[in-house]
């Protein structure tokens, strides 16, 4: 039963993400592809700086791009953010599902550092805040006056991040983390620095005052960084069912290669100029980098170049019933997993035999034991490898 309802928790947080998700970001890409297609009008018009013309579904849709001005308040105004917020409120709570509970098996690797349930949780919502906060200062243009400089930050920033991850947290876990810290951003941009400017001028504008229109450029280009964001993010989200890549021992340059691919592929499809469209060959160089790597360095056998001991099923016997069992039997003994993943159980030669080739993949991608729970050491994990290989 508890089984059951875990499952059905997971899969409605992901449905919900997944749906609040695609609406954010159609909305973003949107709105960005918008704004780069306005023209001066063909008739000159008040207060109308730009003017594009759509066709869906059987009309026309002309668009007009204005400025708040007094005296020319729609009694309407639509505000596009609960879509964001729906997104990441779905997301943190189907990463802190998954990551924080049990014991944060999938967040900790105990072979990296020792950290307690408790401690993992507070360092990574941590992580979170202090990303936020350096990233605000960096991008504070009363602060940093040069536009370069705030790039360069931020890249030297991202790397740092990336790399102190993977060095404390699981791979997996540390790859998510970064998409969570990433999808924050977002949101705070949004909430922190969109929408209170816009408020504001639109608070002038009602009271009969000539808003500050330099406000709406420091929030675009806040709106541009999300965009930039969605791609990367979207690459963690799936590369989390790939283990060749957040376990790969150059996972942390993989990631880099993941973020970067992806904010130009984002740049290539939102740019009207074609010579812009440059940056879809170094993302793709980056993309056939990672399939090259990942193809040509198996996590296992690049493990200090261990020498494989070949073993009798009695021996393989002990490594399953130390490293395995406990979370993979008819009864599991672990505190956090109640019944066998997936329900494999591994008690019998029968049952190694009928999942031989599901351990093979996830031993060899050091996916299990999970977290490493229970310390297979390389040496157990080579020798097992090379065992059910021959069965």
């Amino acid at each position: 039963m508890a089984s059951s309802l875990d499952l059905w928790i997971e899969y409605i947080l992901r449905f919900s993400h997944l749906v609040a998700g695609i609406s954010w970001i159609g909305s973003s890409f949107y709105f960005i592809w918008l704004d780069s297609s306005f023209l001066p009008p063909e008739k000159s018009r008040r207060n109308v700086e730009g003017e594009v013309f759509m066709v869906h579904g059987g009309f026309y849709y002309q668009v007009d791009k204005k400025k708040i001005f007094p005296g020319e308040i729609p009694k309407i105004l639509h505000w596009f953010k609960w879509e964001a917020t729906l997104t990441w409120i779905t997301g943190f709570f189907l990463f802190a599902f998954l990551y924080y509970l049990k014991g944060a098996s999938l967040l900790i690797d105990q072979q990296k550092v020792a950290l307690s349930q408790g401690q993992a949780i507070g360092l990574s919502i941590g992580l979170v805040i202090g990303c936020w906060l350096l990233y605000d200062l960096i991008w504070n243009a009363s602060i940093v006056k040069s536009k370069i400089t705030s790039v360069i930050l931020s890249l030297l920033g991202f790397v740092g991040l990336v790399y102190s991850s993977v060095q404390i947290f699981s791979g997996r876990g540390a790859f998510i983390l970064v998409g969570v810290i990433m999808g924050s951003l977002m949101l705070l941009n949004v909430w922190v620095r969109i929408l209170p400017g816009q408020a504001k001028m639109l608070r002038e504008a009602t009271a009969g005052q000539i808003p500050d229109y330099s406000v709406s450029l420091k929030s675009k280009i806040r709106s541009v960084h999300n965009t930039y964001f969605i791609f990367p993010v979207l690459f963690i989200m799936l590369s989390n069912h790939y283990p060749l890549i957040y376990n790969h021992h150059w996972n942390w340059i993989l990631l880099i290669i993941l973020s970067v691919s992806g904010a130009l592929v984002r740049h290539a499809m939102v740019t009207k100029s074609a010579n812009e469209r440059w940056t879809l060959l170094p993302a793709s160089v980056g993309l056939m980098a990672l399939v090259f790597v990942t193809a040509h360095a198996p996590a296992v056998e690049k493990l200090n170049h261990t020498a494989v001991t070949a073993l009798d099923s009695a021996q393989v016997r002990v490594i399953i019933d130390t490293r395995c069992v406990r979370c993979h039997a008819t009864h599991n003994t672990d505190e956090n997993f109640k019944v066998a993943g997936k329900n494999v159980i591994l008690e019998t030669e029968e049952q190694i035999r009928q999942h031989k080739d599901m351990m093979i993949k996830q031993v060899e991608s050091k996916v299990m034991p999970l977290g490493n729970l229970t310390q297979m050491t390389d040496e157990e994990r080579a020798s097992l490898l090379d065992y059910l290989r021959k069965l």
